[in-house]
């Protein structure tokens, strides 16, 4: 073998073991980590043209008042990172920091931040997505939209705070459950019927004849 042809074998060979280091290191980090189970709401169709996946939201046990506002009605909070607190894979209470350098979350032994590189980027600690086959995929779909259950995903904590959704599986509610099942149906049916009134009022206004103004003198 030439020395040309050796020079042109090496550098061939670099990048690909450079890869393959890359790619063991990836999936040592993947390994690596606490499972964890938390319930999720929500569903989304497949992307057929991604691949198979369910979406979700994720529903955190955080303080009950960052989840209601003055009045009792839920709130959106957009978590940036989160100690999880518990004996795994049971979470207790999911504590929210806005700042990961405060020095209470250094401290906490699992904690969670968002990925601005994932693709939810700054909302991945509120929805995830998990990849599955076709059939998979239908199973979960029907099973999310049965109100008469939970489904509740484990995921993979990293000690880097990088969380890995892996699975979901399903349970029927509890009575406690189902309380806040039809509380939240009671909330929707009153916002709806709120937005439902204003449109009413909306074109009912938009139907009204035109006044002239001298007809009123």
């Amino acid at each position: 073998m030439t020395q040309t042809a050796i020079r042109a074998l090496f550098l061939l060979l670099v990048p690909l073991a450079g890869l393959a280091a890359l790619w063991a290191q990836s999936e040592t980090l993947s390994r690596q980590g606490t499972d964890w189970e938390v319930p999720i709401q929500g569903y989304d169709p497949r992307d057929l043209l991604r691949g198979h996946y369910v979406e979700f939201n994720y529903d955190w046990p955080t303080p009950s008042d960052e989840r209601e506002d003055e009045e009792g009605f839920g709130v959106f909070v957009q978590h940036q990172n989160l100690c999880l607190i518990g004996d795994a894979p049971t979470i207790v209470e999911a504590i929210p920091f806005e700042d990961a350098t405060d020095p209470e979350f250094e401290r906490c032994k699992h904690k969670l931040s968002v990925q601005p590189g994932s693709v939810y980027g700054y909302d991945s600690l509120n929805r995830g997505r998990l990849y599955v086959g076709q059939e998979r995929a239908l199973e979960l779909e029907e099973g999310l939209r049965d109100r008469e259950q939970i489904g509740i995903v484990t995921f993979r904590q990293r000690d880097d705070g990088v969380l890995t959704p892996l699975d979901i599986r399903f349970r029927p509610l509890t009575d406690e459950g189902q309380e806040e099942r039809d509380a939240l149906r009671s909330e929707e049916a009153v916002i709806v019927d709120a937005a439902d009134a204003a449109i009413e009022a909306a074109n009912e206004e938009a139907d009204a004849p035109e006044t002239d103004p001298s007809e009123e003198e």
